[in-house]
């Protein structure tokens, strides 16, 4: 049963609005964005920047510090490939300094290299709605924190956005040298070779592709670069963790539910406007069709039986970590676990029917669920990547609930740093 189609591939207005209401922007808006996203960044670096190391930033500085001293041992419980930490101890030796402070500049630097990078891509597939989309970006509360600190993902999210900007632009040998980059700092993202080589392909559908199957064969090729430096990392080092002590809490080749619900819920509490304007579109296609709302029904029973968070990592200060506390909540008390069963029904059916670009864009969303199925531990950092990855292909709501949609997230990310600053909470 497709619901995407009836709904997602309708002419551009829902109610009375238009794409084109998108596209209506003025210089001074743009340049109103750009200031106040610069001067918040600016604060947001300065407010973390003497703050005592967060969790596993205590491993990752350790390991870029051995780098700048010209020790080359990887740390034991590192379980990600050391590129993020090489290129990192590079600008700190480049520069004579190797305070964790200096460290998180380049973490910072490297979130406005993912901020370009969505830029691009945004403007390239939804042009005249790249600076409010960038603009979220920075805002977007899952994502802000890890913006100035010393962790892989931003610089791994940076690779992955511009490797997607490439494949799209059809610079195919560019985007697989990105993801190479991308498999040295985080390998397990090595799935998303797999979506872009899907992209790579245009405004083709699928069966068109493979009827052409030289032609398609040869833009897809290049991404086998980065599929091939990973299987070799596997058997090499025998399993997909770097770090031996570490693997048994992250198995490879296993399938787990927890980051799959939980990103549906997360979706409904970031975009509750953009979920409800799906729903409202979707109803008169539902009542003619009562078969759609098994869809909606499905997520909500298989939420209920399906979602754990049993990774013992998951247990571990649930008062302190933001996605413990969610997990364990729902885990433990009904109502929690209903309420958030009924908000993963209504993003699935919002995630449905919001329409992608490029014409095999849609494709992100089964890529999404194997690359959070992959993972045992539970956990919102997780949840980040494809989030970003749809907020970069998804078509924007009326301009009004994309600027509500701006101020909900700036709250959030405010209220999330400043427990973190406070040292009360952390992602």
């Amino acid at each position: 049963m497709n619901l995407r189609l009836p709904i997602a591939e309708k002419p551009r207005r829902v109610r009375g609005f238009s794409f084109l209401e998108n596209v209506r922007r003025t210089p001074r808006e743009n340049w109103l964005l750009g200031v106040a996203a610069g001067l918040l960044y600016l604060a947001a670096i300065l407010a973390v920047r003497w703050l005592a190391p967060l969790t596993d930033e205590v491993t990752h500085y350790s390991q870029i510090w051995l780098f700048v001293q010209g020790q080359w041992r990887v740390l034991p419980e590192l379980t990600t490939l050391p590129g993020y930490h090489l290129v990192v101890a590079a600008i700190l030796d480049a520069c004579g300094a190797v305070s964790l402070q200096d460290a998180r500049l380049a973490s910072a630097a490297f979130g406005l290299c993912a901020a370009a990078g969505f830029h691009a891509l945004r403007a390239r597939l939804w042009p005249g709605t790249q600076a409010l989309a960038t603009a979220q970006l920075l805002a977007l509360p899952i994502l802000a924190p890890l913006l100035f600190i010393a962790y892989t993902d931003v610089l791994a999210l940076a690779l992955l956005l511009w490797a997607t900007w490439a494949s799209v632009a059809r610079r195919h040998w560019l985007a697989a040298a990105l993801l190479l980059g991308m498999v040295m700092v985080r390998q397990h993202w090595v799935l998303w070779s797999g979506l872009l080589a899907l992209l790579a392909l245009r405004d083709q559908d699928l069966r068109s592709a493979l009827r052409d199957w030289r032609t398609s064969l040869a833009e897809v090729a290049p991404y086998l670069l980065p599929v091939l430096a990973f299987v070799a990392f596997w058997i090499g080092n025998g399993s997909i963790s770097l770090s031996p002590s570490q693997s048994a809490l992250h198995p490879d080749l296993s399938l787990h539910t927890g980051n799959v619900l939980l990103a549906l819920v997360v979706v409904a509490l970031l975009l509750p406007l953009q979920v409800a304007q799906q729903l409202a579109a979707a109803w008169p296609l539902a009542r003619a069709r009562p078969l759609l709302l098994a869809w909606p029904l499905f997520v909500f029973v298989a939420f209920w039986f399906g979602f754990g968070a049993d990774n013992p990592y998951n247990s571990a200060l649930p008062g302190y970590y933001l996605h413990n506390r969610l997990s364990q909540a729902i885990n433990g008390m009904p109502w929690m676990r209903a309420a958030a069963a009924l908000l993963a029904a209504l993003a699935a059916v919002a995630l449905a029917t919001i329409r992608l670009r490029p014409r095999l864009g849609h494709w992100l969303l089964p890529f999404a669920a194997a690359f959070l199925a992959a993972s045992w531990l539970v956990e919102l950092r997780y949840v980040m990547v494809p989030l970003v990855l749809w907020l970069a292909l998804r078509e924007h709501a009326p301009r009004r609930l994309e600027w509500a949609t701006l101020a909900l997230w700036l709250l959030l990310a405010t209220w999330i740093l400043r427990g973190v600053l406070a040292q009360r909470l952390f992602l």
